[in-house]
Formats: C-alpha cells, structure tokens, sequence
C-alpha cells in the first residue's frame, strides 16, 4: 500500500505538503498541487481516513439531503457545500429523496414525506457524517419535520425554528425592490401575478410589492392581484384577464420566470409591444429569462451563496457545539434586461 512518504518523494516535495494538497489545509502553488495528484495518481495513494476518524472522533464527512436534485435551485447549491467542504477537508455524502414529481408544485405538502425524509437523515447518519445539511427545492418553513438527533443540522433554501440554523434568501425584500424598480420607471399601475395563495415565498413577495407600493401612494386597482400555479399557461391566462380590464396595468410583475413566459404569449397575441405597451418582470433568473425577446428583467437567486454559507455554518458548529443558531437571510439581486 503506497504512504504518503512514497507521494512525497515521487512529486519532490515533502510530506507535509502532500498532507496539505490532500486535505486541503494550506493553499499550495497550482504547480505543486498538479504534480502532487499526479504522483498520487501514479503510486494509487490511498488516504488513511479511518485513523484519522479514529483519532480526532469526527469523519469529516457531511451528508447532504436534497429533495431533489433536478430541483431549480439545488445543483448550484449543492456545488457551493461541495467546493466549500472540499476547501476545508470535508467530504460530502448526497442522498436524493426524489421528490419532484411527487410535489410537483405543491411545495407546501412536503409534511406527507416526513417518514422518508427521516429515513433519509438515518442512512446519512449510518454512514458516520459529521453533520446534515438539508437543501429544499423550494423556500418554506420545515418546522418540526425532522426527528430529534445528536448531529448538527443546517437547513439550506428553506426556514427551521428558532432553535435552527438556516440559510435563504429575502422574497419580501426581493419583491419590494423590484417593484421601487418599476415604479422608478414611471409605471403606476403595476399588477402581479402571483404562485399559489399560501406559498411561503407568494405571501411573502405581495408583502413586499404592497408596501412598495404603500410607500409610493399609488393605488393597487381592482383585478391587479391574481394567482396562478408557477407554471407557463397560469402566466398566459391570467395575462389576458388583466387586459381584459377596464383599466389594464402598464407592467405586470410575474413572480417567477415561467408566468412571465406565459405573459409575453399572451402580450404577444394581443399584438402588444415589450416594453413599449407593457413593462413585464419575473423572478428567478432562469435561463428561460435570457432567450426570451427581448430580454426579461428579473430577481436573480444567490443559490451558490446559500450553499457556500450553509458548509461554513456546518463546520462551525461542528467545532463549536455552543454555538447559537443562525439565521442568514442573503439578499438577491435584480437583472436588469430589456423587458421594463
């Protein structure tokens, strides 16, 4: 079995060094950290993880759960635990609860999955993780959804309690500077086009577009505030219901991409011109936003951000225990396209 000696002496640095590129504890020249891997490569070094776990009683090991992977915002969460960890000397261990069909767009449900989100954080906690982190596809509140256990947990893309460490992102504050956004532009008659009526982020989104538009004295008309499913054809419905108004608004705020989509058809139609005879923004930043013509304007999600702080929040509590629980809100950002 080749030793780190054997890497060593193969690369023509010392052990120490290997020790570092290994568990990444010293930022060592790119060079020297190829040539390193490439003599690790060669001899087939295998690090001893186990002593190491004997020695220091942790693994260095953290399970992430992920409701499902394909979910919108949990590759690029998941990539910011994975490259944070690594950084520090931690490993990462993935289970997939597949989740996406079963809540489709009914975000709200995930209470009926709690036994297999349970049987989920046990196989995690079978294979010795230092700590969980649980990554949602969707913002809401998780309260109480999990069995107690003795391993941190750090919520990642969604709310715990008070007693729990979690990482988001703002929806009020996100909805109220988009819509400061528009009425900057000089639009008065904004209209939203909100998700389902008790989604977290929709209750929290038209909090922030009314008291935007509270703070700027401007009327919210009849028939501004409709809701649809999240989806394409709830986006281009309830577009051609706002037409159909006495007084049509001058922009309309599509809580995420997919209903703005569905909005520019409808527009589209109705032989109505982007940004000319409608302003139209949406929320999330999907690449959908980009192709569209022209361009959509919308809020941009910091969903790198909550993984990179979810890991480090992870690996402090695993070297302070005592640490008090946090709760970090990341603001997002607007994507200024050609739509308003």
């Amino acid at each position: 079995m080749a030793t780190m000696k054997d890497v060593a002496e193969l690369a023509g640095v010392s052990t120490a060094t290997v020790s570092h590129v290994v568990n990444g504890t010293k930022k060592i020249s790119p060079e020297t950290t190829e040539r390193v891997l490439m003599a690790i490569a060669q001899v087939k070094y295998t690090p001893n993880t186990v002593a190491k776990s004997l020695r220091s009683g942790q693994t260095n090991t953290i399970g992430v759960l992920v409701e499902d992977i394909r979910g919108l915002p949990v590759p690029e969460i998941v990539s910011g635990i994975e490259e944070t960890l690594s950084k520090s000397g931690y490993r990462m261990i993935l289970y997939d609860l597949h989740l996406l069909e079963k809540l489709y767009n009914q975000y709200e449900q995930i209470g009926a999955y709690r036994t297999r989100i349970n049987n989920g954080v046990n196989l995690l906690l079978s294979s010795n993780v230092d700590g969980i982190i649980y990554v949602g596809m969707h913002d809401r509140h998780l309260d109480y959804l999990f069995d107690p256990m003795e391993r941190p947990l750090v919520f990642a893309y969604s709310h715990g309690t008070s007693q729990d460490t979690y990482i988001t992102y703002s929806n009020f504050d996100s909805a109220a500077v988009l819509t400061r956004h528009l009425i900057a532009k000089g639009h008065e008659r904004i209209a939203v086009i909100a998700g389902h009526p008790h989604s977290y982020p929709t209750t929290k989104r038209m909090s922030g577009y009314q008291m935007a538009m509270q703070e700027a004295r401007l009327p919210i008309w009849d028939g501004y505030i409709c809701y649809g499913d999240w989806e394409y054809e709830s986006g281009l419905i309830r577009t051609r219901e706002l037409l159909a108004l006495d007084k049509p608004p001058t922009a309309i705020f599509a809580m995420n991409d997919l209903m703005a989509a569905g909005c520019y058809h409808a527009l589209g139609e109705a032989g109505l011109s982007i940004p000319k005879d409608m302003a139209v923004v949406g929320f999330d930043n999907r690449e959908i936003a980009r192709y569209l013509q022209p361009p959509l304007t919308t809020v941009a999600l910091p969903t790198s951000d909550i993984g990179v702080r979810a890991a480090i929040h992870i690996m402090d509590i695993i070297s302070n225990p005592s640490v008090k629980p946090t709760r970090e809100i990341i603001p997002c950002s607007i994507i200024e396209r050609c739509s308003v």
